[in-house]
């Protein structure tokens, strides 16, 4: 049996334990548990006889903010070559990114997609490139590797576009490029 003075300690026990379960399941995430990954990138770094007509995509574990296309380029040759018009499609769970060149790729030809390192989900987290890119024929985006044909401003085709805010990761790399070959 519990005595009457005993009674406002349990109310306050019971709303502070509600309040607990109520925070923790409304309280923002944060870093999240499971890094926002590019899951997938097709052709993948390395491939060689790639189809003319391809089209390249690129697989995320998480759904994609909209204008997160607009860090993600391809190039012929190298990164600090020629960029390839592309039309750039999200799928509807915004988890897959389709660019397709307006025209058809040269055969025989090396091409290099750039993917952003400062890229975010729709959370506003950023994606960990190195977690799987890698493993994907991807390499790591250098500043030397960059500096080529003028991207640092040096009046080059990109001029520095490809330098700044959503192109630097936080490891201090300008995201990750993948180099394919056409047949």
């Amino acid at each position: 049996m519990f005595s009457q003075r005993w009674i406002p300690w349990m109310a306050v026990a019971v709303t502070a334990g509600s309040l607990a379960c109520t925070t923790a399941a409304t309280a923002p995430s944060g870093t999240p548990l499971v890094p926002v990954t590019l899951a997938a990138i097709g052709p993948a770094g390395g491939a060689t006889g790639v189809d003319t007509m391809t089209s390249i995509t690129l697989r995320f574990d998480h759904a994609m903010m909209p204008a997160m296309q607009g860090y993600m380029t391809l190039h012929q040759g190298d990164v600090t070559g020629a960029l390839v018009g592309c039309s750039a499609a999200w799928s509807p769970d915004s988890l897959t990114l389709t660019l397709t060149p307006m025209s058809p790729l040269h055969s025989a030809t090396a091409y290099t997609v750039h993917v952003g390192g400062g890229m975010m989900d729709a959370r506003g987290d950023s994606v960990s490139l190195g977690t799987h890119g890698t493993g994907m024929g991807g390499q790591w985006a250098t500043g030397g590797m960059m500096n080529g044909s003028g991207m640092m401003g040096g009046g080059g085709p990109m001029a520095g576009q490809e330098m700044g805010a959503g192109w630097a990761g936080g490891n201090g790399m300008y995201g990750m490029v993948f180099t394919f070959t056409t047949r």
